[in-house]
């Protein structure tokens, strides 16, 4: 019978950096749909594609954010980190984006931002637009989950990607979904864990559920003990290669109550 693995609770700030210093590539020259590269960087296991210069303190802000994504991820949620490259692609224009999706990804060129997964790396796709950040915080969270794990649930996918896509210091309480799920309690709003677990397609999946999702991300992440340690062996198991089977009935197995847990972490969060 393996131990079971003491799960890390997540601070408010001051991560570490994981990777050690940020490793920046020599600037190249690459063909895209219209054109050509305008240059290319290397950040550890990221290898950046853009059509418009990478300058400034954005520019080392991003890096540095995604330095610290990679390590956040595997730390959180201990899993051995995924050495596999993934490529980001950043457009100046939807135009040019959604140009270079079309034959490649069809089915994804109406979104603003993409994570393919492919079997040599995972791919990201985003264009410059306002909430490029975010979007590319949750694109790549969805990149390094892939990167260390043979499958995640739909649900659970989008609910990580959702929590880690705002900056670190606003994780715990800075995203809105925290407020709306507040206000919803208030007029009887109750989680539906089985029903998230019935989607199997990103376009079955609704507002609601992308809001419920990260609810649950955030109370496996800074509720109690026994929530993060179910959550902690069931990401062990699906790493692993054991049978992981579903999450909601590990829970419920640990913590009957474990959805009425939920509301009044929820709404006592903060406060």
């Amino acid at each position: 019978m393996r131990p079971s693995r003491v799960f890390r609770t997540p601070t408010r700030s001051g991560f570490p950096l994981g990777m050690g210093c940020i490793a920046l590539g020599l600037i190249l020259t690459w063909q895209t749909a219209l054109g050509e590269w305008a240059e290319t960087r290397a950040i550890g296991i990221f290898e950046i594609r853009s059509e418009f210069e990478l300058q400034g303190d954005s520019l080392h802000r991003m890096m540095s954010e995604l330095a610290d994504l990679q390590d956040d991820v595997s730390r959180l949620l201990n899993l051995q980190p995924g050495t596999d490259p993934i490529e980001i692609n950043m457009f100046q224009t939807r135009g040019s984006y959604r140009e270079y999706l079309s034959v490649r990804v069809p089915q994804g060129a109406s979104r603003p931002a993409l994570f393919v997964r492919g079997q040599d790396m995972g791919r990201v796709y985003v264009y410059r637009h306002w909430g490029l950040e975010q979007d590319l915080r949750h694109e790549c969270t969805h990149a390094l989950l892939h990167n260390s794990l043979p499958y995640v649930p739909l649900w659970l996918d989008e609910g990580f990607a959702e929590y880690f896509e705002v900056p670190a210091s606003r994780r715990s309480t800075g995203n809105v979904h925290l407020g709306e799920l507040k206000r919803r309690i208030l007029f009887g709003w109750k989680p539906d864990l089985d029903r998230l677990e019935r989607r199997e397609d990103l376009t079955e999946m609704t507002a609601e559920d992308y809001r419920e999702s990260w609810g649950w991300a955030h109370f496996m992440l800074h509720g109690p003990m026994d929530v993060r340690q179910v959550l902690s062996d069931y990401l062990y198991d699906v790493e692993s290669g054991n049978v992981a089977g579903r999450l909601s009935e590990r829970l419920r197995a640990r913590i009957p109550d474990v959805e009425d847990q939920l509301v009044a972490h929820l709404r006592n969060w903060g406060s």
